[in-house]
């Protein structure tokens, strides 16, 4: 048994009616938690499948995202956030990042360096079930307030960083920080995070059938094995599997399934 959490990212090529089949597999493997991507090249939306996985599952924890604050204002997030958090009876996690930028010029808009920052201020006090007012650079709100109780369990979210400035910033404002394998991992967070112990959850892509799927894919189970167990002994708190198709789902839950 394995003391780094084993959680699963559902696949981008899920197709809808896959999904519900496929988080059950991960809850009845005992799978620690499975994050829904929010993308727009799954086939399916994000939150809505977030929901099917939590009607159909009792025991396995969501994640939400990695999510961004363009195309879901904090407001709407927050709204969804609740309305999950509520349903899942605490089961949810959001992780929120700055977005693709490629993606956000496409659709009419531009990253900007505070959009995150604002974001996660803006949950924090919504979810709380507070009446709001905000005047940032990016977003204001006039005395907003959610209708509906709070969720009685408070809604971790995580920060996605990848380079220094994501780092620092998570480091500084969030509940945990969401993050892809690099070489420089260990070093990251050994920097940025020496004496603020927040849980870090690290993507690892993997695939045996799909050689495209990702870049840096493993596409070993062996491969898999030893990142694992590498990640686990340098203090990891969370292994994220992102798998390509069912086969490599039955390849991952054999493997790492209790």
């Amino acid at each position: 048994m394995t003391q780094i959490k084993i959680s699963a990212e559902l696949s981008h090529l899920c197709p809808l009616a896959e999904i519900v089949r496929q988080a059950r597999v991960l809850e009845d493997k005992g799978f620690y938690r499975v994050w829904v991507p929010d993308t727009m090249v799954s086939p399916w939306e994000a939150w809505l499948a977030a929901s099917l996985i939590i009607q159909n599952t009792s025991r396995l924890r969501i994640g939400l995202g990695v999510t961004n604050p363009y195309t879901r204002h904090p407001l709407v997030m927050a709204q969804m956030a609740c309305t999950l958090q509520v349903l899942s009876k605490g089961r949810l996690t959001l992780s929120i990042g700055k977005g693709i930028a490629r993606f956000l010029e496409k659709v009419g808009t531009r990253q900007h360096e505070k959009a995150v920052e604002e974001c996660l201020t803006i949950l924090r006090h919504l979810t709380n079930g507070e009446r709001f007012s905000f005047e940032g650079q990016v977003f204001r709100l006039d005395a907003i307030r959610l209708r509906g109780d709070p969720p009685e369990t408070k809604i971790p979210i995580y920060l996605a960083a990848v380079g220094p400035p994501g780092w620092e910033k998570a480091a500084r404002f969030a509940d945990g920080v969401s993050t892809f394998w690099g070489e420089k991992i260990k070093d990251l967070c050994q920097q940025y995070l020496d004496g603020n112990p927040l849980p870090v959850a690290v993507l690892v892509p993997f695939s045996v059938t799909k050689p495209d799927f990702f870049p840096n894919q493993l596409q070993s189970i062996e491969m898999l094995a030893g990142r694992v167990a590498e990640l686990e002994e340098a203090g990891f708190d969370e292994i994220i599997i992102a798998y390509g198709d069912r086969k490599d789902l039955e390849l991952v839950a054999a493997r790492f399934g209790e």
